[in-house]
């Protein structure tokens, strides 16, 4: 059984590390765009490739313009590496072993899947900053 639990908790960690990465990098790319000089195209395809994901990517998606990369990255729920993926398999990990991981923690990790999975895309491609941000947000202490 500890090795179930241990398990969990590894995986757990895993996921939601991987969702927040995938935020910040996201997050960092809207800032360097509003950067970029006039006439300057936005870098959206290495977003992609960072994940590894970029055949699959195309497959879909095609062309890898800003709404579909947001899209990919964050809401599809086919792409086992989108945040709302990542989230959601470290919740069910967490759920698996709920009564080994405080209440905070738990409450926490729902808030944040909860947040993402309830988040209307048209508002996030609308306002990417503001979603970016919230998604990327650390959690409480709680999980340090």
């Amino acid at each position: 059984m500890l090795s179930r639990v241990a398990e969990s908790i590894y995986w757990m960690s895993r996921y939601i590390e991987r969702a927040e990465n995938v935020a910040r990098f996201v997050e960092v790319n809207l800032h360097l765009i509003l950067d970029l000089p006039v006439g300057v195209q936005a870098q959206w395809e290495p977003l992609v490739a960072t994940t590894g994901d970029d055949e699959v990517f195309a497959e879909h998606y095609g062309e890898a313009s800003r709404e579909a990369v947001i899209q990919f990255l964050a809401f599809d729920t086919e792409n086992p590496n989108s945040i709302v993926s990542c989230l959601r398999a470290g919740r069910e990990n967490a759920r698996s072993i709920r009564e080994n991981i405080s209440s905070e923690m738990w409450e926490q990790l729902n808030d944040a899947y909860l947040l993402v999975a309830n988040t209307s895309e048209q508002w996030a491609m609308a306002e990417p900053h503001e979603f970016f941000r919230k998604s990327n947000s650390r959690p409480t202490s709680s999980w340090d």
